[in-house]
């Protein structure tokens, strides 16, 4: 299928997008800590939605015209996947030292673990 209008393009990339979110969040909760941990705060999800609103942006800063579905919904599939992997490849040592604790004196897992899975 041939996309024309660049609403189309974003739309079949933000489709692409909540794929790769859902499946994120489905290997969370393979972990042995599950999702649980990450769904409670709110933070995450705010991450998850940008998530997915820079795989929609994709389609219009690589295409100028027509493209095919597949190829939008790929776009906006593989950015979530291209920063989790960038996230998750920064030194140790460039990574926040210590960590949050919740109310209950629970330790709030970081960023960094929300994107490994």
């Amino acid at each position: 299928m041939t996309l024309n209008e660049l609403w189309q393009q974003v739309a079949f990339a933000i489709a692409g997008g909540i794929a790769a979110e859902i499946l994120h969040w489905y290997m969370l909760t393979r972990k042995p800590e599950g999702a649980s941990a990450f769904a409670q705060k709110p933070g995450y999800w705010l991450w998850t939605i940008g998530m997915v609103a820079v795989g929609g942006l994709m389609p219009a800063l690589y295409i100028n015209g027509s493209a095919s579905a597949l190829l939008c919904f790929h776009l906006g599939a593989a950015t979530p996947l291209l920063i989790q992997k960038l996230v998750t490849t920064v030194p140790a040592v460039a990574a926040a030292q210590g960590g949050a604790m919740r109310a209950d004196g629970r330790s709030v897992p970081p960023l960094r673990a929300f994107f490994t899975w």
